[in-house]
């Protein structure tokens, strides 16, 4: 991959971008189709894709259909699968890179350290791990939330002689075949890999915490008709994202209001499909969530239920009390050989937020900003952070959506911002107009279900929750598509004679 994209000596960036996943490839396009062409992107991996780059266990794939699952600018008519795995959507963001000529604006291998606001020249100082710096007038964090493994720390773990991966650091050079498997976790990625290793394994444990609700996914492979259709008739492609979009906010979004009849009537025959599917009756008590349907995450499988029914799988809810160099011991001091460990368990969603360290005016950082919870205006605009944007910020998780909707919105938000003060200004958010929205989406999320009473990574230590939106897509597609000036203060830098002209060039001239 080309590493050296970096700006000219001494010229800051219009805008710098973190991440090469859909955020940042989303924000690449947008900003050069405004004329804002002095502008890089900084990817800490390898390669494009973010999510879809970095999770390569067996079985990966996407929750949502794939016609939805892409940019509305950038339909793919040649979607394999109604579902895409993680290979294709890869695959797919690749071309995009390629069809928007974006590769010369990227600079892959780059980590991000610190973000620090320079009052005196009135840029940011974007610190890379190497020590390096790139200054520019605008910083757009394009980062999202799976990518952090979120891995416990189990007594004796490091006693353990065998091969331990998360499902987010995958070891391709293990080999399940005849091999004794414990995968701790059950939920969204858990259940993608346990049918996959099912298939080699001589015995697969699964170490469950909580049940999930579980529903058919309903994949299968798109005829080659289906894909000439989508080609040649480009509404028609439209039409079936459309569809597929109305279908979740008519039927899918009420699901997640509280006390939701609608709700009680889908885990009803959830519940039965997880009865009718599991062969052995002593599984149905332990899989059936004692929770309101949506509290947690609905997850999606068609083929977990039959891996459970194969004589070498076995589901264990006991908690791990510790683990040995060739097992790991339950709480009822059962012993569960196993020669390889795979971690299920999940990300810290939050993390990346926090991953980089941050500080705007006044010296302030952004972990003192955010020391009461995390918060934003609109998931992209934190107060005494001038000319600095988030794409998957607080409160913008989509609950019911495809989150490329999302990241679509944002990032139109976030250019419109960046169109109004070019590189003279700074543009930043009222605290007071922001503690007002906040309270708005919080007092909004208390009629969701995911505030029903269940433990769950949605929310944080102090209950609240500052991860999803409490809306529909329409609604936040309706929220994002006007700028209210009143609610931000526009200040002329101290320097803005000396500052660059606005797309004064191209990184790549």
């Amino acid at each position: 991959m080309n590493t050296n994209n970096e700006p000219i000596a001494n010229q800051p960036l219009d805008v710098l971008i973190i991440g090469m996943g859909f955020s940042g490839i989303c924000s690449a396009i947008k900003l050069l189709e405004n004329d804002i062409t002095n502008i890089a992107i900084y990817e800490k991996s390898n390669g494009i894709g973010g999510t879809w780059h970095d999770n390569t266990y067996p079985g990966a794939a996407c929750d949502v259909p794939s016609h939805l699952y892409c940019f509305s600018f950038a339909p793919n008519p040649n979607w394999n699968r109604v579902y895409a795995k993680q290979a294709e959507i890869k695959e797919y963001l690749e071309n995009i890179v390629s069809d928007y000529d974006l590769i010369d604006y990227v600079n892959f291998s780059r980590k991000v350290s610190r973000i620090v606001l320079n009052e005196g020249t009135g840029l940011w100082e974007v610190e890379f791990t190497d020590g390096k710096i790139v200054c520019t007038h605008h910083v757009i964090h394009g980062g999202g939330g799976l990518h952090k493994p979120n891995k416990p720390n189990f007594n004796g773990m490091a006693e353990f002689s065998g091969a331990v991966m998360h499902t987010a650091e995958w070891d391709d050079t293990v080999d399940f075949a005849e091999k004794n498997v414990a995968v701790i976790g059950s939920a969204a990625s858990a259940i993608q890999v346990i049918p996959e290793i099912a298939k080699k394994a001589k015995n697969l444990h699964v170490f469950q915490r909580t049940p999930n609700y579980i529903i058919p996914r309903g994949d299968r492979p798109y005829t080659d008709k289906e894909k000439k259709r989508f080609s040649k008739y480009p509404w028609l492609a439209k039409f079936y994202r459309w569809f597929m979009y109305m279908r979740m906010e008519l039927i899918t979004f009420p699901i997640i209001k509280k006390d939701s009849k609608i709700g009680k009537r889908a885990a009803k025959k959830i519940i039965d499909y997880m009865r009718q599917s599991i062969s052995d009756s002593s599984l149905h008590k332990v899989l059936e969530p004692q929770y309101a349907l949506g509290c947690k995450r609905i997850l999606l499988s068609d083929d977990l239920y039959s891996a459970f029914n194969k004589e070498n799988v076995n589901l264990i809810t006991d908690p791990i009390k510790y683990i040995a160099s060739d097992s790991l011991v339950t709480d009822d001091d059962q012993i569960y050989k196993a020669d390889v460990i795979v971690m299920a368990t999940g990300f810290d969603i939050t993390g990346h937020l926090y991953s980089i360290e941050v500080i705007g005016l006044n010296q302030k950082t952004l972990v003192e900003a955010w020391s009461e919870g995390n918060e934003a205006y609109r998931g992209s605009c934190i107060a005494g952070f001038p000319n600095a944007y988030l794409v998957t910020g607080p409160n913008t998780g989509a609950g019911t959506i495809s989150h490329i909707h999302i990241i679509e919105q944002e990032v139109g938000y976030i250019v419109e911002l960046i169109k109004l003060t070019r590189n003279h200004s700074y543009i930043e958010v009222k605290k007071d107009k922001q503690d007002q929205y906040n309270d708005e989406i919080q007092r909004k999320l208390e009629n969701c279900v995911w505030s029903s009473g269940c433990d769950s990574w949605y929310l944080s230590d102090n209950g609240k929750n500052y991860t999803l939106y409490p809306e529909n897509g329409r609604s936040f597609e309706k929220q994002l598509s006007v700028i209210q000036k009143e609610d931000f203060i526009i200040t002329l830098k101290k320097n803005a004679s000396l500052t660059t002209n606005d797309n004064q060039r191209s990184i790549n001239p």
